[in-house]
């Protein structure tokens, strides 16, 4: 499951709305939480300044009538509003709400304790109203305001008006449950729509990715799936298929023209090969026929290397890649090592093959018995007399087939492994061997041909004189369908 979400989290896309929801749900709690507080804290100010209104209003009363007034306007308000009231002095309490310091007790509310009124005389408390109509009577919210009835002399008595907040509290309450449980489905619909979008924007990247790989394999025939709706992916898929149409006409071009280069070269170089051959054998002065042999011998490299170029460039096309089968590497490397160990025992050089059974490759049998052909060559022509030429079939800890060609002879320095697969490329130390230097890249070629790999290490890094080479031919392991 994590292993899953973190492959998901990799998706550009996913990340992208995945942001835009979070985003959302803090802009939509930032409005959610804005509303409560202004919606609260308005209708809390309203009943602050309904308790101060009211407040001051007795005190006028008690200004103009006495306490007796007042003391009839507290118990006619206590009847017939919403309010709470309390009015205390040392002999009487009169309202619903009284304090401990009061012997007599009138009303429908037991003693309220520890009242604690700030800098604006202003008290928030809990209260209990057993006539209450709701079913809920105890514990309920109140505010209000507590302050002196002045006289000219001192205090005639201590007021307190104030209004039950219960209904507002509650309702806050409610917007602030809505506020979490909108976030949080909001969330939710922003994770299921990030998945949702990333997997369809997956999809398509995964279809250009494919189309990469063909066309990177050498497969110019596919092209970019379109949907038509114009957006920015089928606008790049238009784009991808029109560059693709304008490289398989170059292609094409490129192999029209090798094609008729070719025709046109090999055949007047295979007649001067030919006709150098016969003037050859027709000259009985033994040095006339030597140089006709070896103007020959010069013409058919000419024509190796020109068919090994020609051969090079279908490959990298990726041309006849449709003809790859599933083959057995061992019966063509058993008979490459019927063919290549008399030769090594000509030139002083020990042929070991060891090539094990139950190998599955999909392989151009053609284009590989010439790949590994050419590299069991070399080791015969780079390796001194007495030295040991190996052919090699075997899987690797990882599961790729490898065949590999190993000799002990004078080695590839590092820094020259990767160029000496480029064409044309020779080595000072191997100038006095004939050869053109093609025959490590039409290896690497047919390599890349078949999505192998073809790698070139030392045997022996220890031994300075002859660390000998192993060049090897990696397929990948075979997918099981």
């Amino acid at each position: 499951m994590i292993k899953k979400f973190s492959k998901i989290y990799k998706n550009t896309l996913f990340r992208l709305s995945l942001f835009g929801a979070l985003l959302f749900v803090l802009s939509l709690m930032v409005v959610a939480v804005s509303v409560y507080y202004v919606t609260v804290t308005a209708e809390l100010n309203r009943i602050d300044k309904l308790v101060e209104t009211e407040h001051s209003e007795i005190q006028k009363i008690y200004d103009e009538s006495g306490f007796q007034a007042v003391e009839r306007e507290v118990t006619l308000r206590t009847a017939s509003s919403e309010g709470l009231y309390g009015l205390v002095n040392k002999r009487v309490a009169i309202g619903n709400l009284f304090f401990q310091e009061v012997t007599k007790e009138d009303g429908n509310l037991p003693l309220l304790t520890g009242l604690q009124a700030d800098e604006f005389n202003k008290v928030a408390f809990l209260y209990s109203n057993p006539h209450s109509e709701e079913n809920d009577f105890k514990d309920r919210r109140a505010r209000a305001l507590v302050g002196p009835i002045r006289t000219g002399n001192g205090v005639a008595a201590i007021l307190i008006v104030g209004r039950d907040v219960e209904g507002t509290m509650r309702i806050g309450l409610k917007v602030r449950n809505a506020i979490l449980i909108s976030s949080c489905i909001a969330l939710i619909l922003g994770l299921i729509s990030s998945w949702f979008l990333s997997k369809r924007f997956t999809r398509r990247v995964d279809a250009f990715n494919k189309l990469a790989d063909d066309v990177r394999s050498g497969n110019l025939n596919r092209r970019a799936p379109r949907n038509y709706s114009h957006d920015e992916m089928d606008l790049l898929a238009e784009h991808l298929n029109e560059m693709l149409d304008h490289i398989e006409r170059l292609m094409q071009s490129m192999k029209y023209a090798g094609d008729s280069v070719a025709h046109d070269l090999k055949t007047p170089l295979t007649r001067l090969r030919t006709r150098l051959e016969s003037a050859g054998i027709e000259r009985h002065n033994t040095q006339d026929s030597e140089i006709f042999f070896s103007a020959a011998e010069d013409a058919n490299e000419l024509l190796k290397t020109f068919d090994n170029i020609l051969r090079i460039s279908r490959l990298k096309t990726g041309e006849r890649r449709e003809l790859l089968i599933d083959i057995n590497p061992k019966i063509l490397l058993d008979d490459l090592a019927d063919l290549y160990e008399p030769s090594c025992e000509n030139a002083g050089l020990e042929f070991h093959a060891f090539t094990t059974e139950g190998h599955i490759i999909r392989a151009d049998r053609g284009l590989l018995s010439q790949a590994v052909s050419n590299l069991i060559e070399n080791a015969i022509k780079y390796t001194p007399k007495g030295g040991i030429v190996r052919l090699e079939l075997l899987k690797n800890n990882i599961g790729s087939v490898e065949i590999s060609v190993c000799d002990n002879g004078l080695g590839i320095p590092l820094e020259d492994r990767e160029r000496v697969k480029g064409r044309f490329v020779r080595l000072d130390k191997s100038r006095t061997h004939p050869g053109n230097g093609l025959g490590l890249s039409l290896v690497d070629a047919v390599a890349n041909f078949h999505s192998a790999d073809f790698t070139i290490s030392s045997i022996d890094d220890n031994n300075s004189k002859r660390p000998g080479l192993k060049a090897a031919i990696i397929f990948p392991k075979k997918k099981i369908k």
